[in-house]
């Protein structure tokens, strides 16, 4: 008599993505900001499961649910705070979703069940036209006078950040520490990776004016609004274009430089400003750590009419 055995099917493992973002955030050594993040995205999970009645589990993000979700993205319904105007701007949406894939493989690698049709749906990055502060900008910033000690914190903070090209969380951090001779020595809080900066002369200026060190800072919320009252007031104020996609309304209007002039506008400034010298650029790279050319140059601004003024002295055009 011949014997058979049944394995009893293995019971289906599967999780809610709120669930396994939590427990996912409370397993990793990351920042706090990395982890608001993710909370971040469990909220709008959580708030998409009470718009729609559609509960997200890691093996139910077929194609057409997490169809549903970036369309839940880019309305009005996702607007948590009340704040927009009209849907979440597109670059937000592209990185909500890629937070949302990465989860999704980071529950496959940890055993749970999990459908693979969100891998065919696809966000884009918006190019947008984020800016950077000329040389000359930067010298009438240097150059101003009567700042409140909160604004001169601020601005020489800022500068720091300009002829660095560091991150606002590298360059807010700085101290004298940091000096070693005539260079700039730090481990990249993001990278973890150890970089080497020459001292510009007007980060000597800083520290002759800050009795060797470097300003406190306000919170990066305060740090934000006072940056641009400082380029206001040092005559930012051209008019640029400002072009944004919130959800899917198009925002087309001329906006004054300085509002748009943030934390991170720094750090495009210095590598902007630094390949405009002529340094090469693998050697700015090694700065900001942009692993690919192509990145790096999305990254930089330069402006039409300086990329005319240089394309002007080419034997092609004389």
């Amino acid at each position: 008599m011949i014997g058979f055995s049944f394995s009893k099917k293995k019971e289906d493992k599967r999780i809610l993505l709120t669930d396994f973002i939590f427990l996912h955030i409370s397993k990793i050594k990351k920042s706090k900001t990395y982890k608001r993040s993710y909370r971040n995205v469990a909220k709008h999970i959580s708030n998409f499961q009470k718009k729609t009645g559609i509960v997200l589990y890691s093996d139910n993000m077929t194609e057409q649910v997490s169809e549903e979700f970036l369309s839940y993205l880019q309305s009005d319904d996702a607007r948590i705070k009340g704040k927009q105007k009209f849907g979440l701007m597109a670059n937000t949406v592209n990185s909500l979703w890629q937070k949302v894939c990465h989860i999704l493989r980071k529950a496959r690698d940890a055993g749970y069940n999990v459908n693979l049709g969100y891998t065919n749906v696809e966000t884009h990055e918006e190019e947008v036209n984020a800016i950077a502060l000329s040389i000359e900008e930067l010298q009438r910033i240097n150059e101003l006078k009567n700042l409140s000690p909160e604004a001169m914190a601020v601005r020489d903070r800022f500068l720091l950040g300009c002829y660095t090209a560091l991150r606002y969380s590298d360059y807010s951090k700085l101290t004298s520490e940091n000096i070693i001779g005539n260079t700039i020595t730090l481990k990249t809080r993001k990278t973890g990776v150890r970089v080497v900066i020459p001292v510009h002369p007007i980060i000597r200026d800083i520290l002759n004016r800050n009795n060797g060190g470097f300003p406190k800072l306000p919170t990066q919320q305060a740090f934000g609004a006072t940056i641009k009252r400082v380029c206001k007031k040092a005559g930012i104020n051209n008019y640029e274009m400002y072009e944004r996609t919130f959800g899917t309304n198009v925002v087309r209007k001329r906006v004054k430089k300085y509002t748009l002039i943030s934390s991170h506008t720094a750090r495009r400034t210095g590598a902007t400003n630094m390949y405009l010298a002529g340094i090469q650029t693998f050697r700015i790279m090694l700065i900001t750590g942009h692993k690919t050319e192509e990145a790096f140059f999305k990254y930089i601004r330069i402006e039409k009419h300086e990329n005319a003024k240089t394309l002007a002295e080419h034997s092609f055009f004389q």
